[in-house]
């Protein structure tokens, strides 16, 4: 990796990315600038076909954009060039060609909740404690999550509760909200998240990419937009090698060998 706030690993099929800008792993543009090419790099490597997502510490997973950074900002042009930014991180995220797992421990808060709670499978620590107090800094959510994508999420009602009154609220009542997808003990979060990959790991790429994609145009398109969308995805899956592979050993009693 070529900046160090952001770390990459891999072993195997699994890549590990992780938020590295102590105490509380704060998004500044240096921090989106190593993240994409953290990115970048895992796109390049045709065998990794799940990513796991964390952040570095004890103290918390992301506390939201670097606020110093974004004070300083001296003209408008300057704060939509970061919303922007921001934005299109997680438009990238969320259509990724592998999917994406945020392992989220401690502080998750503002551009933290945008960044995790976009990826596709959630695990929180018990200690999670997540926040999106926009509005108490005089601002609202500005990537794509909080006005965007929350409401469609929990629905409008839990929207504004999150968003209106700006407070804390813990791991089990996010698994409530459907913020996350399991809560698990501190020192069980890493290992619980490579399972979990592993787990997405042994499918078929050609299937999980498909699924994403279709869940992604889903909340952005119409019923009959979908119906054709769909079907254009099954006749890529279909026809492609996995299908015949992944029929062939079920019927065999083997575990399916599916392309990168």
């Amino acid at each position: 990796m070529t900046d160090k706030v952001v770390l990459l690993e891999t072993e195997g099929a699994i890549a590990r990315v992780t938020l590295n800008n102590p105490p509380v792993n704060a998004v500044s543009i240096r921090l989106l600038d190593a993240l994409h090419a953290a990115l970048d790099e895992i796109e390049r490597n045709k065998a990794i076909r799940c990513v796991i997502l964390t952040g570095a510490g004890e103290k918390a997973f992301c506390a939201g954009a670097d606020l110093r950074q974004e004070s300083s900002m001296s003209t408008p042009a300057d704060g939509k060039a970061f919303r922007d930014y921001g934005r299109r991180t997680l438009q990238r995220i969320e259509t990724f060609p592998r999917p994406i797992i945020a392992a989220i421990h401690g502080y998750c808060i503002g551009g933290g909740t945008a960044i995790g709670w976009t990826c596709d499978y959630r695990i929180a620590a018990d200690n999670a404690v997540f926040r999106a107090g926009d509005a108490f800094l005089g601002i609202v959510p500005s990537w794509g999550m909080g006005l965007t994508r929350l409401p469609r999420f929990v629905g409008r009602n839990k929207a504004l509760d999150i968003l209106l009154l700006g407070e804390n609220f813990g791991a089990q009542e996010a698994y409530n909200m459907d913020l996350v997808s399991k809560v698990v003990p501190r020192g069980e979060l890493m290992s619980a998240a490579q399972k979990v990959a592993e787990r997405i790991a042994a499918a078929s790429p050609q299937a999980i990419s498909a699924t994403r994609k279709a869940i992604s145009h889903n909340l952005r398109h119409s019923w009959d937009s979908m119906v054709d969308y769909e079907e254009e995805l099954c006749a890529a899956v279909f026809g492609h090698a996995d299908a015949e592979e992944g029929m062939k050993a079920f019927l065999e009693k083997r575990a399916p060998k599916f392309e990168d």
